[in-house]
């Protein structure tokens, strides 16, 4: 997940070119990682695709994302 450096939201809004082909829906997996699919495809944000295109939606804020771990992660 990512984290708004200014306001600590962790919600947002992408703003995407008006001529992508195909629906775009953006989720989590079970690892909380934001997972974005257009059309028939997906793949997992990182956070230059994250400083890129979304936009904190409390707060407005652009190019202001961290990574955020909600929850701890142990090594095996």
């Amino acid at each position: 997940m990512f984290k708004c450096k200014q306001c600590q939201g962790t919600e947002f809004q992408l703003v995407l070119q008006a001529n992508v082909q195909g629906q775009v829906t953006v989720s989590a997996n079970a690892f909380n990682e934001v997972v974005v699919t257009v059309g028939e495809r997906e793949f997992i944000a990182d956070l230059m695709f994250m400083n890129q295109f979304a936009v904190c939606k409390e707060c407005g804020g652009i190019k202001c994302w961290a990574y955020f771990f909600r929850e701890p992660v142990s090594a095996v």
